[in-house]
């Protein structure tokens, strides 16, 4: 379907402005965009899906809590569809048997999935786009630790406050326990393998400057490529069956995020031309809203992204507002340090407000079916993300 819909696009831009334009709205998204990005979400996917990790059942509150924070740092370093696909699965082993567990899965995808990538580019599609157009590796992690452990923290406390009140009941019940040792983990090697992930990525960034090339950044992005596809390989060569097996690794859910994210790839490009053109553009109105005097106002950015991050996806949202308010990463990490710094931060955490505003939304939902949980509808999730997360951002809005 998505690949019936781009093709729609397509044809009507081969239509309406030839089909020069048609090389146009695919090369430059694909080559400079898409495939880096695909690549590294599906290395950290297909490395992570080789990791088993199993704890007993019935650790309670406490432990599904320290869980879910130390997820959401994991997640700043292997992405969040790494720790997405890593973390999930044993999480759910271990709250087997409960009769609630919605909340389970809705905070993990609140804090793993999601707002946990904020920490560095390789945590989350919109920073990884902001660092291929040229934004620092840590300007991230130096700009907005103080709003990502502050939305942690009160996220983890409003949820043990939660699972405390729930366990309780489901206790009552008399929940299943588990006589395995505390921590079981097999395939090691793709640990070390996810570190190779983190060191090509870092030595890469730097403008190449390990290279001796004269076209250094060229080189660089496709030598990262290169060895981001290596490690991919080595993970599935080296992966036993068995780990896989346990893991119920596949990858479908990978598939289907390459599907989408190219339809959504080529489809935001009119978009991002003509929120170039301003106030005299098709969306003169919102370009007066967020820059009403010519200077953008971060709160406005902050919502307006975020809004956007919920229903477009938040990796191609982030890439339309950084054309939109600069296109320049100096100017944005410099001057405009606190316009990048609302935009960053609402297109990571807004991603969690619906299903499709994250790719690892979507990992989680499918795998939580698959264990045989009950996944909150399209809106049936709204209606458990907007009361809790929309109260948690107004907070954060006040202080941009």
């Amino acid at each position: 379907m998505t690949g019936f819909w781009s093709a729609v696009y397509l044809s009507n831009v081969a239509y309406f402005f030839g089909f020069s334009k048609v090389f146009e709205a695919i090369f430059n998204p694909m080559i400079g965009d898409y495939i880096p990005f695909i690549i590294l979400i599906s290395s950290l996917y297909i490395i992570s899906g080789g990791i088993y990790v199993n704890f007993p059942r019935g650790r309670g509150p406490l432990f599904n809590t320290l869980y879910l924070f130390f997820g959401s740092f994991i997640a700043g370093w292997i992405g969040t569809t790494g720790a997405s696909a890593l973390l999930i699965r044993p999480y759910l082993r271990a709250n087997s048997g409960r009769k609630h567990s919605t909340h389970l899965i809705i905070f993990f995808i609140f804090l793993v999935a999601n707002i946990g990538g904020a920490a560095t580019p390789l945590g989350d599609p919109p920073l990884f786009i902001g660092f291929l157009k040229g934004v620092d590796f840590f300007w991230f992690l130096k700009n907005l630790y103080i709003q990502l452990f502050c939305t942690i923290g009160i996220l983890c406390l409003l949820f043990f406050i939660m699972d405390s009140v729930l366990y309780r009941t489901d206790h009552a019940i008399s929940l299943p326990s588990d006589d395995a040792p505390f921590f079981q983990m097999e395939g090691k090697i793709n640990i070390l393998l996810i570190l190779l992930v983190l060191a090509t990525v870092i030595l890469c960034h730097f403008d190449g400057e390990f290279f001796l090339w004269r076209e250094r950044v060229a080189y660089s992005s496709l030598v990262r490529n290169l060895l981001l596809l290596t490690l991919s390989a080595i993970s599935l060569r080296n992966t036993p069956a068995h780990i896989k097996w346990k893991n119920g690794f596949s990858m479908a859910p990978i598939r289907e995020i390459a599907e989408l994210f190219l339809g959504i790839f080529i489809t935001v490009v009119p978009i991002i031309c003509i929120l170039h053109q301003g106030k005299e553009g098709s969306l003169g109105a919102l370009f007066q809203w967020i820059a009403p005097t010519g200077e953008f106002l971060a709160a406005r950015c902050f919502w307006i992204s975020g809004l956007l991050s919920s229903f477009l996806d938040n990796a191609p949202t982030f890439l339309i507002f950084f054309h939109l308010t600069s296109g320049d990463p100096q100017a944005l990490m410099t001057t405009k340090a606190h316009i990048l710094t609302a935009f960053s931060i609402s297109t990571v955490f807004m991603g969690a407000l619906t299903y499709i505003g994250n790719a690892p939304n979507l990992i989680v939902k499918s795998v939580a079916i698959t264990y045989g949980q009950r996944v909150p509808s399209f809106l049936g999730y709204m209606a458990w993300s907007i009361p809790i997360l929309i109260p948690v951002f107004v907070i954060i809005a006040r202080f941009l």
